[in-house]
């Protein structure tokens, strides 16, 4: 990075939410900023080699597509790679697929946040109106001070019931079991079984276990289901294939006919499912992430399918 910007690119690159590593052919890391090196656990000091191959075992090198590993704390990483000019450097995108318990947090107070915007912008207003307003009829003035009682019982009930959800994240915060692989492809299958839609597992599931809450798993391929049965041609069969090696499990859900745009399923998951009767709720991105788990639109010689990928544990 020795351009006459390099210290604004180089802070640039520090503040992003994913890690950014340059790297040379051999794999040998040249720079990377803090979030890369936290989550590889790579040296500090940038005179002190590092290796990729050896950092993160099970990436192909040099890499050619994007691809699915663990971290050497555990964490499932999705990594992209792209040449430089020449193919003697690359840059590699490393992006967390997963959601640590005080990630929680966060969406409590998201989910406050956007709550209180519309009482509180509400009270502002009556209050700004009267204070405008000191002559202003009895009745017309009472309308203004009802809106002001209501919206502000509106607020109490909000933060009551975050208070709620939040003790409730205290006591459980949504455990995943440990459970067979086996067990979590007939839990997909299950669900996008719904309406008599025929689904398929190809072969014995490989052995090995996961995590997973039963209840937001099943209702997340319950809501995805429902959306693939409106794109994909009626009458086919699904059919789920998994594979694994020591540290992943990779689950195939495959149709005949027509592809899924890549686009549409990221807006697919961006709805919302209600986790309880306080309205809480998540999208379907948060829950593969709060499962660690990875999902996108695969097209290859193959043809094109869904593609699943989550940690093994043992």
């Amino acid at each position: 990075m020795k351009t006459p910007n390099a210290s604004k690119l180089a802070a640039a690159l520090e503040a992003l939410p994913d890690g950014v590593i340059l790297c040379d052919a051999a794999g040998r890391v040249l720079w990377a900023n803090r979030r890369a090196r936290k989550w590889l656990t790579l040296p500090a000091d940038e005179g002190t080699e590092a290796r990729l191959p050896a950092v993160l075992p099970g990436l192909p090198w040099p890499p050619e597509t994007t691809g699915h590993v663990r971290s050497p704390e555990g964490r499932l990483l999705s990594v992209q790679a792209w040449p430089l000019a020449g193919g003697e450097e690359f840059v590699l995108q490393v992006r967390s697929a997963s959601t640590r318990s005080d990630d929680w947090q966060p969406l409590l107070l998201r989910q406050l946040l956007e709550g209180l915007r519309r009482p509180v912008a509400n009270i502002r207003a009556a209050i700004e109106t009267l204070a405008s307003y000191p002559d202003m009829a009895p009745d017309l003035a009472a309308q203004f001070q009802h809106i002001i009682r209501e919206q502000t019982e509106a607020l109490a009930r909000l933060l009551e019931q975050t208070v709620s959800a939040y003790t409730r994240y205290l006591q459980a915060h949504w455990p995943l079991e440990r459970m067979p692989a086996a067990a979590l492809l007939q839990l997909m299958a299950s669900a996008l079984q719904q309406d008599a839609r025929r689904v398929r597992i190809a072969a014995a599931c490989p052995p090995g276990i996961v995590q997973a809450d039963r209840r937001l798993w099943f209702r997340l391929w319950e809501l995805l289901g429902r959306q693939l049965r409106q794109v994909l041609p009626r009458g086919k069969e699904w059919v789920l294939r998994a594979e694994s090696d020591e540290r992943l499990l990779w689950i195939d859900l495959c149709w005949q006919g027509r592809g899924l745009p890549p686009e549409r399923l990221q807006r697919w998951l961006t709805q919302t499912l209600t986790l309880d009767e306080q309205g809480l709720s998540l999208t379907l991105s948060e829950v593969l992430a709060w499962h660690e788990a990875d999902l996108w639109v695969q097209r290859d010689a193959r043809g094109a399918r869904l593609r699943l990928v989550l940690p093994i544990f043992s």
